[in-house]
């Protein structure tokens, strides 16, 4: 019982790191998977500003912008003719989004936090496709391109190591839903506190 006690009295112990009125802005970067796309690995990169309302509860605004470039070569053969084609896919996701968070964990120099936000969210696509040209019997390569601004959410789990008073390093995973494809991100973190 006393070491349970002893736990949750230095987990509510807060340090110089989370006390109300302090700032924290962070730049982020990573691995981002996108499963809708023939190759799914990609990159993300954003910021973050967080304000600590409470000793453990903070607002924050944050930019998010994941960039997918893949290809898939695609070999076959229809009426005894063989095809083999390259196929390209891009995406560029961009997220601008409010919202809240908290300290789950904080002891000393040591924190966990979960956090989301809410926000308007852009993702410009294009995928090639195999279609039948319309003139003769040949399968041919079509592009198509898809614009879209819509509603975007973020949901992080994370964890932050203050090295010094004012610096701290940090790894995430993030979930982000930018209209209706949900992708995935995991992300080391360089914040400056103040």
């Amino acid at each position: 019982m006393k070491k349970v006690v002893l736990l949750l009295f230095c987990s509510l112990s807060l340090s110089a790191f989370a006390q109300k009125g302090t700032s924290q802005f962070a730049l982020f970067g990573g691995y981002e998977y996108f499963p809708e796309m023939w190759d799914g690995t990609g990159y993300d990169l954003g910021i973050e500003y967080k304000y600590y309302v409470h000793n453990r509860i903070f607002v924050l605004a944050g930019f998010h912008a994941g960039v997918n470039d893949g290809s898939k070569l695609d070999e076959y053969e229809r009426d005894g003719i063989s095809y083999s084609f390259n196929l390209m896919n891009s995406v560029r996701d961009y997220m601008i989004g409010l919202g809240l968070g908290g300290d789950v964990l904080h002891i000393n120099r040591h924190k966990i936090y979960l956090q989301g936000t809410v926000g308007l969210g852009v993702s410009k696509e294009s995928k090639d496709g195999i279609t039948v040209a319309p003139i003769s019997d040949f399968d041919i390569k079509k592009t198509m391109k898809e614009e879209n601004t819509r509603f975007a959410i973020s949901a992080s789990a994370g964890y932050d190591y203050l090295i010094l008073k004012w610096l701290a390093i940090g790894v995430n995973y993030t979930g982000w839903q930018i209209g209706y494809e949900y992708k995935n991100s995991v992300n080391a973190k360089l914040s400056f506190v103040f």
